[in-house]
C-alpha cells in the first residue's frame, strides 16, 4: 500500500485534489483505479516511503475512532448474509464498506477492491491487521477451505466480542488502583506544598524547637516546592521511557510482564485473563477444524504476554519432540494441573474442544467476579497507604502544637 498524490476531474465535472491511499504501488495503478471510479485522472504521484510513513502516522491519529466491537457486529451481519445465500462481496459492500464510520468504510472499500481484483475475503482481511488480528484472518481462511465461511466468520465475530470484553474489563480493573494512588499522592503533595508552609510559618514565629519527623516533614515539604516540576517532570519520562522501551526491547517487555504478574492485586487478573483467552481460543480453533499444532503456532504469535508466550513456546517445542498435548501443557505449567488433567481426558476421549470450553467459562467467571469486586480488593490497600501518609502529615503538624501547649 502506498499514499498518492493525484488530481482529478470527478463524475460531476469538479476538480478534486488530496492525499489517498491506496493497495498498490505504482502510479499506473492508482491511475487506473481512479479511472474505474468514474473519475477523468490529471495527474498521479506517489509519495516517497519515508514521507508516506509519516502521512499514515497522522492519518491514523487523526482517524476517526473504532471500537472492535464495532468490527465484530460487521461480521455478525456478513455471517448472517452468507448464510441467506448472499456472496461474500455484496456482503462487504454492505457492511464494511457502507459504515457510518469513515475508517471502517475505508478499510472494507479496499477489502472490495481487492475481492473485486481476485482476492478472496481472507486476504483482503490480513491487508488491515489492525482490524483483523492474524487469529481471525486465519478462521476466515479455514471457511473459505470448508466451504463454511459463514460459520466461522459467526465465530470470529462471537470470539472478538468477548476477547474485547475481556481486554475492557482487564483495563478496567487495572485503572482503578492507578488512579485510587494518584488521588492519595496527590492530596499528600497539596499538603505538603500549601499547608506545610503555612504551619511552618507559625512555628517559626514561636522559635521552638521542633520533632525530627517535623522537620523532616518540612525539608520533604521544601524540596518539593523548590523542585516540583522537575519531580513531575522526571516521573512522566521515567513512564515514558519504561513504555518506550518495552514496545522496543522483547527481554526488558519480559522482565516487565514477570514483575506484574508478581503483584498481589495484577497477578489474578493478568492470569485468568491469559488463561481464559487460551483456553477460549484453543476451543475455537478446533471446533473450526483447524490441526493442534497450527493452533499452537497462532496463539503463541497472538498472545502479547511474554511470560505466557515464553510458556507457550515450551508447550510447542514439546509438540515438536513428539509428546502428546497433556505432557506438554505440564512442561510449559501454563495450567494448573487440574486442568492439564482435563486437557489429558479430552485429548484421550476426543472431546478436547468441549474440555477447553469447561476451562475457558471456569477462567471467564473468575476473571468477571475479578473485575467486579476489584474496589473491594483495593480498599483495604488504598486505606492502609492513605492511612498511614495522612497520620504521618498529621502527626507532623501536631506534635509541634503539642509541645507548645505543655510548655
Amino acid at each position: 500500500m502506498a499514499f498518492f498524490h493525484y488530481k482529478v476531474i470527478t463524475e460531476k465535472g469538479k476538480m478534486k485534489t488530496g492525499l489517498m491511499e491506496l493497495p498498490f504501488d505504482s502510479a499506473m495503478s492508482a491511475i487506473t483505479y481512479l479511472e474505474q471510479q468514474g473519475s477523468a485522472v490529471i495527474f498521479v504521484k506517489p509519495l516517497p516511503e519515508k514521507l508516506g510513513k509519516v502521512v499514515a502516522r497522522i492519518d491514523q491519529f487523526f482517524e476517526y475512532r473504532w471500537s472492535v466491537s464495532d468490527i465484530a457486529e460487521l461480521l455478525n451481519n456478513i455471517a448472517i448474509m452468507l448464510k441467506a445465500g448472499i456472496p461474500i462481496l455484496p456482503a462487504v459492500k454492505d457492511t464494511i464498506a457502507s459504515s457510518d464510520n469513515q475508517t471502517i468504510a475505508k478499510v472494507g472499500g479496499d477489502m472490495v477492491y481487492r475481492i473485486e481484483t481476485g482476492s478472496n475475503f481472507s486476504e483482503a482481511a490480513s491487508k488491515w491487521e489492525r482490524f483483523f488480528p492474524e487469529n481471525i484472518v486465519y478462521l476466515f481462511r479455514i471457511g473459505e477451505e470448508t466451504g463454511n465461511l459463514d460459520l466461522t466468520v459467526k465465530d470470529a465475530s462471537k470470539h472478538m466480542v468477548k476477547v474485547d470484553r475481556m481486554r475492557s474489563g482487564v483495563k478496567r480493573a487495572l485503572r482503578y488502583p492507578i488512579i485510587t494512588l494518584v488521588a492519595i499522592f496527590g492530596a499528600a503533595a497539596f499538603w505538603l506544598v500549601w499547608v506545610v508552609p503555612m504551619m511552618m510559618d507559625m512555628f517559626e514565629s514561636f522559635e521552638m524547637e521542633l520533632p525530627q519527623l517535623t522537620i523532616t516533614v518540612i525539608a520533604l515539604s521544601d524540596f518539593l516546592q523548590e523542585y516540583a516540576i522537575s519531580v513531575l517532570v522526571t516521573i512522566v519520562t521515567i513512564v515514558f521511557l519504561i513504555k518506550y522501551t518495552m514496545k522496543k526491547n522483547l527481554r526488558f517487555r519480559w522482565y516487565m510482564h514477570w514483575i506484574f504478574l508478581h503483584l498481589p492485586i495484577l497477578r489474578p487478573i493478568i492470569n485468568n485473563s491469559n488463561l481464559a483467552f487460551i483456553t477460549e481460543y484453543f476451543s475455537l480453533m478446533l471446533r473450526s477444524g483447524v490441526d493442534v499444532m497450527t493452533s499452537i503456532d497462532i496463539m503463541y504469535s497472538s498472545l502479547t504476554n511474554q511470560v505466557y508466550k515464553q510458556k507457550m513456546g515450551i508447550v510447542r517445542e514439546s509438540l515438536i519432540q513428539g509428546n502428546g498435548l497433556r505432557d506438554s501443557f505440564a512442561a510449559g505449567e501454563i495450567f494448573p494441573p487440574f486442568v492439564v488433567r482435563m486437557i489429558g481426558v479430552g485429548e484421550q476421549s476426543g472431546s478436547l474442544s468441549e474440555q477447553l470450553d469447561y476451562a475457558a467459562e471456569e477462567y471467564d467467571r473468575k476473571l468477571t467476579e475479578l473485575i467486579e469486586n476489584i474496589s473491594d480488593l483495593i480498599q483495604p490497600i488504598a486505606l492502609f497507604i492513605g492511612g498511614g501518609v495522612f497520620i504521618v502529615l498529621l502527626l507532623s503538624m501536631f506534635m509541634p502544637l503539642y509541645q507548645l501547649i505543655g510548655a
